[in-house]
């Protein structure tokens, strides 16, 4: 019989130090908010929330935030020395507070730092999973973290190649996935609003999880309190992300379908359910060994450009190869 895994919530019992990250880029900071509000009532004293140097933002700006028929498709990523106001250390950590910027915009980290008077960090995934992994174990033993957990929301870091679709965002997760596998301290992963980015069918988001927790995954779960709603309904209305907000809805009991605008002028459906509104924790080691292939083939990856080739060789789109915008009027 397999030795029993330590779920999320006895390390973070032991813990004193935490580090809680957004793994897809956006607004995926959001979803570690809840988390922080979790680990505090365990005890843990000293918590950083962090998110990576990925946003969906246009050098287009005003253009295409002022039609209604302009999407972006390709996210910026920035390198984290860019950042205006930011304690920067290490290479590809930088430290943000309110009065940070980066090319004159605010990014969820700054607005989250000065709402909820927080520590917060970016991350820079331009280097690749391999060197980010060399570099955050070293970051995480100088800032004497005792317990990562990386959170992402919907679906698509169990995408397994087998699916009826591919994920259009997959990037930023596969690079912050690859990266923890390869922490040296207890690391957790954590899915938020269980399907609601439509990345994957959810009869493929099903078995894929399935496959996970058969090969020992799983380590537990947390259901949103109303405290956590209404955290998230505020940072959301300072940050409008179509994705972030679903956990916090579902919890409210806006079950069913609904629209969501994303990189189509038509919209995509989701379907939330109630488990939208509860994270479930996994080991993300276990995920990318039984169900992620992709994660596995790219957590080697040195540059964020070989990381692209390998999965364009696959077959995968990386969003991050793609045009910037689109405007779908003539």
């Amino acid at each position: 019989m397999a030795a029993t895994k330590m779920s999320m919530h006895e390390a973070a019992i032991g813990a004193r130090r935490a580090f809680l990250m957004g793994i897809g880029g956006g607004g995926d900071i959001i979803q570690t908010i809840p988390v922080m509000n979790y680990l505090k009532t365990l005890g843990v004293e000293e918590i950083y929330l962090a998110g990576i140097s990925c946003q969906w933002w246009s050098d287009h700006g005003t253009a295409v935030a002022d039609s209604d028929f302009a999407c972006i498709l390709r996210p910026t990523v920035y390198d984290v020395s860019e950042i205006e106001g930011a304690k920067q250390i290490s290479r590809n950590v930088a430290l943000v507070d309110g009065n940070s910027s980066v090319r004159g915009r605010k990014t969820p980290e700054m607005i989250v730092a000065d709402m909820f008077d927080v520590k917060c960090a970016v991350v820079g995934i331009g280097n690749g999973p391999a060197q980010l992994a060399d570099e955050m174990n070293k970051v995480m033993a100088e800032l004497e973290i005792d317990i990562f957990v990386g959170m992402d929301v919907g679906s698509d870091s169990f995408f397994s190649g087998d699916e009826v679709k591919t994920p259009r965002t997959p990037m930023g997760d596969f690079i912050s996935l690859g990266m923890m596998t390869r922490l040296e301290i207890p690391t957790f992963y954590g899915l938020a609003g269980y399907g609601c980015d439509g990345e994957l069918e959810m009869d493929d988001l099903e078995r894929n999880v399935g496959k996970a927790m058969k090969a020992g995954a799983f380590l537990g779960a947390y259901g949103l309190t109303q405290r956590d709603v209404k955290d998230m309904f505020r940072i959301c209305n300072e940050f409008p992300d179509p994705v972030e907000k679903w956990p916090a809805v579902a919890a409210t009991g806006e079950l069913g379908a609904h629209r969501m605008m994303l990189t189509e002028p038509w919209g995509t459906t989701v379907r939330l359910t109630p488990l939208a509104a509860v994270d479930l924790f996994f080991d993300p080691k276990t995920i990318v060994e039984a169900v992620s292939r992709p994660v596995l083939k790219t957590r080697d990856a040195r540059s964020l450009a070989e990381a692209e080739q390998i999965l364009l060789d696959m077959g995968v789109l990386p969003e991050t190869r793609l045009i910037d915008y689109v405007d779908y009027l003539k």
